[in-house]
């Protein structure tokens, strides 16, 4: 009788998570991949390149993590009875003292730290039961509501000029950067969604690739800047992935660990950076009125708050009056 095979155990020590982030790197950049890998970056913005490696490859269909104290003191969710962690690297400093011989010929002891790395086990919100949390989404789907206020974060948020030049022709390029003359030129005639697409695009070549005196290839260039698009735009509820990315897919299998590594810490550096500015802008736009009806709904409302209150001090004065 065969032997059933062993059930493959989780990575357990700082080696062999490591291996595992070398190995499945290059799996998680082949054509078929690499597209669901950056859906997924979207949603772990908060972790590590490498972390975001690791948790997609135990776990692809994780949606959001915790440790298992977290899901009980913060969230009020219990993980549920045998399952396994994800195994992740936690960080953290170490101190100690280290004593100096000093050039008069005295000990003195000097306070040092150093970083370390030690396995930890978060575990994803679909192995979890109890109080029911709300999920990091956003609302921004479809037609791209509110684009005139995300449009102009944007742009805000730069130091170059972004302007629409008429003499980009469509099918041959939607935007372009100059880094000397701090442009950004976009084709007028597009959709909310691809105007979008391509600012960001375009923001990203300003951010990573401004300096002249890097020498980055075109491609490695495309990559970064347009998977920072993609990041920003699934942020926002825009799906781009049938506009460019099978062929960015194809470059990035085969580039060379090293350089994906690297491109990815820059490119969730990026969108990082612009998911925040959104994040703020849009929620100080959502806490003032933006239509007529708006304007009259909360001015109503003010009112109305107005008058119960006089109505409350007019009653209090009668029960004062009536009591002395």
């Amino acid at each position: 009788m065969a032997e059933k095979p062993k059930e493959k155990q989780p990575p357990k020590t700082t080696k062999e998570l490591l291996e595992v982030a070398a190995e499945g790197a290059k799996k998680v950049f082949s054509t078929d991949e690499y597209l669901e890998y950056l859906k997924f970056c979207s949603g772990f913005h908060q972790y590590s390149v490498r972390n975001q490696l690791l948790i997609y490859l135990q776990n692809p269909h994780a949606s959001f993590v915790a440790g298992f104290n977290t899901w009980q003191t913060k969230f009020h969710r219990s993980v549920t009875k045998g399952e396994k962690g994800i195994r992740i690297l936690a960080g953290g400093r170490r101190e100690y003292e280290r004593k100096v011989r000093q050039p008069d010929g005295t000990i003195k002891t000097e306070k040092k730290s150093k970083m370390f790395f030690r396995p930890a086990a978060v575990f994803d919100y679909s192995q979890t039961s109890g109080e029911p949390i709300k999920m990091l989404s956003n609302e921004l789907t479809g037609e791209v509501p509110d684009y005139t206020a995300i449009y102009a974060t944007l742009v805000q948020a730069t130091d170059y000029h972004v302007t629409f030049n008429k003499e980009l022709q469509a099918g041959q390029t939607n935007g372009l950067t100059r880094p000397l003359k701090k442009e950004i030129q976009l084709r007028p005639g597009m959709s909310q969604q691809q105007t979008i697409e391509t600012l960001v695009h375009e923001l990203a070549h300003s951010e990573l690739h401004a300096d002249p005196s890097q020498k980055i290839e075109t491609s490695t260039k495309e990559l970064e800047a347009e998977s920072t698009a993609f990041i920003v735009c699934h942020h926002l509820g825009i799906d781009t992935s049938h506009y460019t990315f099978p062929y960015l897919a194809s470059w990035s299998k085969d580039k060379d660990l090293s350089q994906l590594s690297k491109s990815l810490t820059r490119i969730q550096n990026t969108a990082e950076k612009f998911n925040q500015t959104l994040d703020q802008n849009l929620q100080k736009m959502k806490e003032r009125p933006r239509t007529f009806e708006q304007v009259a709904e909360r001015a109503k409302a003010h009112a109305t708050e107005k008058n119960l209150a006089k109505k409350e001090q007019g009653l209090e004065r009668k029960v004062q009056e009536k009591t002395r």
